[in-house]
């Protein structure tokens, strides 16, 4: 991207098309009804890049509420960011949490614990949590251990994050908690042995 540009194609979708991660380049007509509103746009300044999601519902009800403590919890995990904390433990926090909201919403009948440890939660947050932020939309370093280079691993279960290092001054990263409603991945909960309990 150029410092004058968008650091990355808005993604823009409306309905169930909000479910699909990085829908780009899926023109639709627009449905009869919108009842949901998803945006992932950037800005640029300065050659820097930036990255913002946000989900919007049009009326009261579950999914309203669920999009109300999504944003509580995103906002909790940015009151946590510091220099010395191990980011691979705010993506395991986030998903304890998500845990809370989907046994509190009676989504899921399991405690958050549980969820997490028998990756039902990854099931509705596939992704990572975030990711530093810099010339790049998703900029380099976010596995290196050192100046000299090596990989820090990522937690066992959690393949997508992106970012796994301890946080240093200067780091400029994304808080991307994510709740998802995926039929592929909810088909693939409905035949383990914890479908009884979503």
């Amino acid at each position: 991207h150029t410092d004058h540009g968008l650091p990355y194609a808005n993604i823009v979708a409306l309905n169930e098309h909000g479910a699909i991660l990085h829908y780009h380049h899926k023109p639709a007509p627009r449905p009869d009804e919108s009842r949901s509103f998803l945006i992932d746009a950037g800005g640029s300044e300065a050659g820097y890049g930036s990255d913002i999601t946000r989900s919007y519902a049009r009326d009261p009800g579950l999914f309203a509420d669920l999009i109300g403590q999504m944003d509580e919890l995103q906002q909790g995990l940015v009151a946590e960011v510091r220099a010395g904390l191990d980011y691979r433990e705010l993506h395991l926090q986030c998903h304890h949490r998500l845990g809370g909201i989907l046994q509190r919403s009676g989504i899921v009948n399991m405690s958050a614990e549980a969820q997490v440890e028998r990756g039902v939660t990854s099931v509705f947050f596939p992704h990572g949590l975030g990711h530093f932020l810099g010339l790049q939309v998703h900029d380099v370093g976010g596995f290196q251990r050192d100046d000299r280079g090596g990989d820090i691993p990522k937690p066992a279960g959690h393949p997508y994050l992106r970012l796994t290092r301890t946080l240093e001054p200067g780091h400029v990263v994304t808080i991307e908690p994510g709740l998802y409603f995926i039929p592929m991945l909810l088909a693939r909960l409905r035949d383990s042995a914890d479908a009884a309990n979503v």
